[in-house]
C-alpha cells in the first residue's frame, strides 16, 4: 500500500512497483514518507508526476535511493529517473553539522556508512536523471561512480545550507562519456564536483575521468560552480565547460588536485573551459548557514587553476565579469607549481563600476606554450 501522506513508510509500496521494472510512474501528488533506501533495477525508467516529494523519514539516515548493484558485485544498465522533489529532510536526521564536517573522515566508505548521499549510483551503464528537484541533503545531492555513458540534467538544487559538503552532481572516476547540463539553484559546496580520487567516506570507485560535457550552470549566491578534482595517478581528460553563471563565495570554476593526496601525479588534458560570466557573491548568509569553510572566500579567484596541476592542453575562453564592488579576488588565477604544456587565453575581460577596483589575471605557473588572444583588462 502506498500512502503519500507525509508520515506512512511508503518505502515497500514503493519498492513493490519498482521490481516490476520497465517504466513505473508515481502519478498522485503528496508526500512519500522514505525510511529506506529504494532500489531500481536495470532497464526502469521511474518517472515521478508533479507534485511527488519523496521526503526521507525522521533518523532514516538513508539515501533515498541506489541502484540495484550500487553495493554488490555487477553492473545496471539503462536506468532512467525523471521528475519529482526527492527531499534528504537534513534537519531531521539528528546530525550536528560541525562533528560531521569535522569527522567525515572518521570512517572509510562502506555501503552501509551514511555520510548523507541522497541519490547515489555505482557500476552502472547509461544513466539517465532528468527534470527533477534536489532539496536539503546532508551530503552530496547527486553521487555517481564507476558510470559509462550518463547524462544530468534540467535539475534544481533547493538546499537550506545547514549543512556543508553538500555538492550538487558529484561524479566519482573511473567515469567517462557523460553530460552534465541546465543545473540551477544553490548547493553549499561543489555545484558539480568531478573526483578521479575523493575522500575517503565517499570513494566508492576511483580511476580516470573523461569525455564528459558540463553546460549552463547557473548559480544564485553559490559555493562554487564546477570543480575538476584529480591525484592518485588518475587522469582527467576530454573535460569540456561551456556556461558558468552567478555569483559564488569561493569559485566559478576551479581546476586542482585532492588535498587529501596532495603528492601524487595529477594530469589533465584536453580542458576547455567556456562562456564563464560570473561574479563574487555579495549576500550575506543568515546565522543558520553552514559557514565553516568560508573564511578567505572573498579572496579567492573566478577561475582558478590550482599548484601541483600538471596538464597538457587547457583553453579559457570567453571569460568575462562586470563587479559592481571593489574585490581581492582575481578573475583568473594560475598558482607557482602549476605546469601547463599549452595553454590558450582568449576573449578575457572584466568591467567594473566607476571607482571600483577588481584586480585581473595572475599567473605563476609554468607554461611551455602560452598564446593569448584579446585579453583585455
Amino acid at each position: 500500500m502506498i500512502y503519500a501522506d507525509g508520515i506512512h513508510d511508503d518505502s515497500l509500496g514503493i519498492q513493490e512497483l519498482l521490481n516490476k521494472c520497465g517504466t513505473v510512474s508515481l502519478d498522485a501528488p503528496g508526500v512519500y514518507a522514505i525510511g529506506r533506501t529504494l532500489k531500481i533495477h536495470s532497464n526502469t525508467r521511474f518517472v515521478l508526476s508533479p507534485g511527488v516529494h519523496l521526503l526521507a523519514m525522521e533518523n532514516s539516515k538513508c539515501a533515498l535511493i541506489e541502484n540495484e548493484h550500487f553495493a554488490c558485485g555487477g553492473r545496471d544498465m539503462d536506468i532512467e529517473i525523471i521528475g519529482g522533489i526527492w527531499d534528504g529532510n537534513c534537519d531531521r536526521m539528528g546530525l550536528d553539522p560541525v562533528y560531521e564536517a569535522i569527522h567525515r573522515e572518521d570512517e572509510k566508505y562502506s555501503p552501509n556508512l551514511f555520510k548523507g548521499k541522497l541519490m547515489r549510483f555505482a557500476h552502472i551503464d547509461r544513466l539517465s536523471i532528468e527534470k527533477l528537484t534536489v532539496r536539503n541533503p546532508v551530503s552530496y545531492g547527486i553521487q555517481i561512480a564507476g558510470a559509462n555513458g550518463f547524462l544530468v540534467r534540467d535539475i534544481y538544487f533547493d538546499y537550506n545550507w545547514h549543512f556543508g559538503t553538500t555538492d550538487g552532481v558529484h561524479i566519482n572516476g573511473p567515469s567517462q562519456n557523460g553530460v552534465i547540463e541546465n543545473l540551477f539553484g544553490t548547493t553549499n559546496d561543489d555545484m558539480v564536483s568531478l573526483t578521479t580520487v575523493d575522500e575517503s567516506h565517499a570513494e566508492i570507485t576511483k580511476g580516470e575521468i573523461s569525455c564528459v560535457e558540463i553546460r549552463n550552470i547557473s548559480a544564485r549566491n553559490g559555493y562554487s560552480g564546477i570543480r575538476l578534482l584529480s591525484a592518485g595517478d588518475y587522469d582527467m581528460r576530454s573535460i569540456h565547460i561551456d556556461g558558468v553563471y552567478g555569483d559564488y563565495r569561493h569559485n566559478a570554476v576551479l581546476i586542482s588536485q585532492h588535498n587529501t593526496r596532495p603528492n601524487t601525479r595529477t594530469w589533465f588534458d584536453d580542458i576547455t573551459v567556456a562562456r564563464v560570466n560570473s561574479v563574487k557573491s555579495e549576500t550575506e548568509l543568515s546565522e543558520d548557514c553552514f559557514t565553516y569553510w568560508d573564511g578567505a572566500n572573498q579572496k579567492l579567484p573566478i577561475v582558478w587553476i590550482e599548484t601541483g596541476i600538471n596538464a597538457g592542453s587547457i583553453i579559457l575562453r570567453d571569460i568575462t565579469r562586470h563587479e559592481a564592488h571593489s574585490s581581492k579576488s582575481l578573475l583568473v588565477k594560475i598558482d607557482e607549481g602549476a605546469y601547463i604544456k599549452r595553454l590558450i587565453m582568449e576573449n578575457i575581460f572584466q568591467t567594473a563600476g566607476e571607482g571600483v577596483i577588481v584586480p585581473f589575471i595572475e599567473n605563476k605557473g609554468e607554461i611551455e606554450k602560452l598564446i593569448i588572444r584579446d585579453v583585455d583588462n
